[in-house]
């Protein structure tokens, strides 16, 4: 009997941690809106002189290309991995699209902070 709730127990909390809301298209349309303007706001704070990318896997100046296939290259393979093992939720892909939402906002700051005190290149 003991052996029996056990299994029964386990197999329980096997489907309650399976089941998640899964992403809207709303929490898809916001991701890839944010990874574009990400690019976008990068790109435009690079046509100054005074401004560097700090992610080091794409150096200092890189191009819209490089920015585009190294996003493609780490992002595309993550999230299908966690949509084939069931562990992207509605809510993780919001909580990325917040942090992606600051990210952009700083990358607006540091773009128009530069065309008041930079020379563009």
């Amino acid at each position: 009997m003991i052996e029996s709730r056990l299994r029964e127990s386990q197999n329980r909390s096997l489907f309650t941690l399976r089941l998640v809301d899964p992403p809207t298209t709303g929490d898809w349309v916001a991701f890839i809106g944010l990874q574009l303007a990400d690019v976008y706001t990068t790109y435009r704070g690079l046509k100054y002189d005074c401004v560097r990318e700090l992610n080091p896997i794409i150096g200092e100046r890189p191009s819209v290309s490089d920015m585009v296939f190294t996003k493609s290259v780490l992002l595309i393979p993550s999230i299908q991995y966690d949509l084939r093992k069931g562990n992207l939720s509605s809510k993780t892909v919001k909580q990325i699209n917040g942090f992606m939402l600051i990210v952009v906002g700083n990358n607006y700051k540091v773009w128009h902070d530069s065309e008041k005190n930079c020379k563009k290149i």
